[in-house]
């Protein structure tokens, strides 16, 4: 078959056809875009619902251990220690008696050097602090001799101090009932 040139007719119809194929792509790309963005859409609501929902869930558990289930839990445990001191009779709270501003001139300084100090004496109960208060002047004293027999460096050493705690557990212990005195603290240590 030998080429034949369209004719107007047929090529008219033809442009008619591809004009509409061009005008309908478009609105099918158009289409598909607006259908992805919903679902994108669809999707982000759907994370962020349900971060939300998790976020809630966390808290609800969170409240729902710390407390219900930790007080529960803790609750029976000082019962029972409650129940074991109980046994052993009622705790006794340990009491402080305080000796303030000691001032002393150490061994060696000739008058010119001071120690200042504050000791706590930590007694078991009351009982035992009413008997070392009647025996503040008896204990001062024993102070005065200690302090006054170190020299400006047994003093100023701080390892020391735990030896010096030591010899006055022993000479106070001396004056009191025995096992009452349990502690000897220093709140002030001045050297000047």
């Amino acid at each position: 078959m030998p080429f034949e040139p369209p004719s107007e007719q047929q090529s008219e119809e033809d442009m008619a056809k591809e004009q509409n194929q061009k005008e309908s792509a478009p609105q099918g790309v158009e289409q598909e875009s607006k259908e992805k963005q919903k679902q994108s859409l669809f999707s982000k609501k759907i994370i962020i619902f349900g971060a939300a929902i998790f976020i809630v869930q966390f808290v609800v558990f969170y409240f729902l251990t710390a407390k219900l289930i930790i007080p529960a839990t803790g609750q029976q445990g000082s019962t029972t220690q409650v129940e074991e001191k109980s046994d052993e009779g009622p705790p006794v709270e340990p009491q402080i008696f305080l000796i303030k501003d000691i001032i002393i001139n150490p061994a060696g300084t000739n008058g010119t050097r001071f120690l200042m100090t504050t000791v706590g004496f930590e007694v078991k109960g009351p009982e035992a602090k009413a008997e070392i208060e009647k025996k503040e002047i008896e204990v001062r004293d024993l102070l005065n001799t200690i302090f006054s027999s170190k020299t400006l460096d047994d003093l100023a050493d701080v390892q020391k101090r735990s030896g010096m705690r030591d010899e006055i557990t022993q000479q106070v212990t001396t004056l009191l009932k025995p096992n009452s005195l349990t502690k000897v603290y220093f709140s002030k240590f001045i050297i000047q």
